[in-house]
């Protein structure tokens, strides 16, 4: 399998981002995270983002909150493409192809997660590195999220 990056502004981008997230979700899993470093290297960090066939971001459902599917690395990426096409499940990867885009964490959580609330009108975070040894999810709760897609801050909303 080979990732194939799709025409992105930030594809040459983010390299020592990514390595600082990767090791701020190390000293998370280690017990020595911090929430709002980790939430600035995220934010900063320009991640794989992965697409099907038909453009749309590939993200996935659990429990009522969709989650869009960001990666650390290529590694990473190539680690969930595998199991997606293994487990028959991949959009469109069989052939070996992975589309993706590299987008700073900041655009996933102020624009990306805000259209995919629009769109499929269910709470949306962002799963990262999902299928790996040290996956983060970051819920759509206020401080992650823009207020108005927070689901702890949906009665104020209306």
């Amino acid at each position: 399998m080979k990732p194939d990056v799709a025409d992105s502004p930030t594809h040459r981008q983010g390299g020592a981002e990514r390595a600082t997230l990767a090791a701020e979700m190390h000293d998370l899993y280690d017990g020595r995270g911090d929430s709002e470093r980790l939430l600035a290297a995220f934010r900063a960090a320009a991640l794989y983002v992965p697409f099907a066939e038909d453009d749309a971001m590939c993200s996935g459902e659990t429990d009522g909150i969709r989650w869009l599917y960001a990666f650390t690395s290529a590694t990473e990426l190539e680690r969930f493409a595998r199991a997606r096409v293994e487990a028959g499940t991949d959009p469109g990867w069989a052939s070996g192809r992975i589309r993706y885009w590299t987008v700073l964490g900041s655009r996933l959580l102020d624009v990306a997660v805000p259209a995919a609330v629009t769109e499929a009108r269910i709470p949306t975070g962002v799963a990262v590195d999902v299928g790996g040894v040290r996956p983060l999810l970051l819920p759509p709760v206020s401080g992650i999220v823009p207020g108005p897609v927070a689901v702890d801050l949906v009665d104020q909303n209306l």
